[in-house]
């Protein structure tokens, strides 16, 4: 949803043709965390985060990554995104990782938040520029 608003290059068509396989690959691996919340029997929101090794001009540790965190409109503002990161966070530190990693559009002020208010600093920046 947010890629849409501030990247003019997303495919969405991808979750349809290679999302259910990309998903069942994440369920299947031992180094990956796949969470949905769920207010009833209906499923709220969603994170996926998975544990990788440094690239070789780093030391050599393990990092986890927050790779997709997605909370229904309905659902915004009740604490479930805040639950769903810390999860992430106890969950990265419980498999020893020595940093967790996650990358939000800087304009998606509200993920921005989210990130600040369980400790993710800013390190670095990206910029692109449409040609």
């Amino acid at each position: 949803e947010d890629a849409g608003r501030y990247d003019t290059f997303i495919d969405f068509t991808w979750s349809e043709r290679e999302g259910r396989a990309d998903f069942e690959r994440l369920i299947a691996s031992d180094d990956c965390l796949v969470l949905v919340a769920r207010a009833g029997r209906e499923a709220v929101a969603h994170l996926v985060g998975y544990i990788h090794a440094a690239s070789p001009t780093r030391q050599p540790v393990t990092y986890a990554n927050l790779r997709s965190l997605y909370v229904a409109p309905t659902s915004r503002r009740q604490g479930v995104g805040d639950a769903l990161t810390q999860a992430f966070v106890n969950w990265a530190r419980a498999e020893g990782s020595a940093e967790a990693h996650v990358d939000a559009y800087a304009a998606n002020e509200p993920a921005q938040r989210l990130y600040e208010r369980h400790g993710f600093l800013v390190r670095s920046t990206a910029r692109a520029l449409g040609l």
